[in-house]
């Protein structure tokens, strides 16, 4: 739906048709941002790191893995009334999102020469495309080389998901 001004009236109205006498508007003023440092005050290029950080904390937490284990974790507690299979299933299903999130901390991605998006691995040799769909040139498969702060993280993403996961209602 478009915001369109009458000339005539100078009133706004909502309108899907196209008219000669009418004129468009923008929802939002085109506002300029400025490209470099030195332009930008102290509070916007703080706001810009606290945003660019958050951004960043949100891709090394395991969100998937925990939203995944908050839909399923009713149906396989029985909502918090275990007997030994509920127990057993619980188990099971904190396992398996543990080893999730700890594989997905190894997954990355990149865009092939032709410009799709390829998945896959990282391992010490460098990455691993997933479904070998191309090849990863050696000077940017080094990039994406295994290192010690991987296994870090991995090691800190289970620790946050299983915080998430024993301090549920449904878990006992």
């Amino acid at each position: 739906m478009d915001v369109i001004v009458q000339e005539d009236h100078d009133q706004y109205m909502y309108n899907n048709s196209k008219n000669h006498d009418e004129q468009k508007l923008p929802l939002l003023h085109i506002m300029e941002v400025p490209d470099d440092d030195a332009q930008r005050s102290l509070i916007q290029r703080a706001m810009s790191q606290t945003f660019q950080s958050t951004a960043h904390l949100a891709n090394l937490l395991p969100t998937g893995t925990v939203l995944s284990f908050q839909l399923l974790s009713p149906i396989v507690t029985n909502q918090g009334i275990c007997d030994s299979v509920c127990k057993f299933m619980t188990s099971t299903l904190v396992a398996l999102c543990g080893v999730s999130c700890f594989l997905q901390c190894f997954t990355d991605s990149f865009r092939d020469d032709k410009g799709n998006v390829c998945y896959g691995l990282a391992t010490f040799r460098g990455m691993w495309v997933i479904d070998g769909s191309t090849t990863i040139p050696p000077e940017l498969g080094a990039k994406y080389r295994l290192r010690l702060i991987d296994f870090l993280h991995a090691v800190m993403s289970i620790l946050v998901f299983a915080a998430v996961a024993l301090f549920d209602q449904n878990v006992g």
